[in-house]
């Protein structure tokens, strides 16, 4: 039986998670931002960083859900394709 890297819970959760990887590449814009921050005095490094973060992310998680509802809409096309076929089939 194999184990989990972790212990399990939430972490094991989040590591399965597709976008882990894409997290841990928006660290060094978050830590650029931090560091603006504390230059500038100002909030905009963190809405840049947010745009940063979110846009591509929605873009991801936007297409995953459209390729789910379009393949999910073709699958159940061909049933009834099938199902009308079967119905009107001549016996042999």
């Amino acid at each position: 039986m194999s184990k989990a890297p972790f212990g399990g819970g939430l972490i094991r959760l989040i590591c399965r998670l597709p976008v882990w990887p894409y997290l841990l590449l928006t660290l060094p814009m978050f830590v650029v931002a931090l560091i603006l921050r504390a230059v500038t005095q100002s909030n905009l490094p963190y809405y840049i960083w947010a745009a940063l973060w979110a846009v591509p992310l929605l873009i991801v998680l936007a297409a995953r859900w459209l390729y789910f509802v379009v393949t999910l809409a073709w699958a159940i096309l061909i049933e009834i394709g099938r199902a009308v076929r079967s119905l009107f089939a001549r016996p042999r």
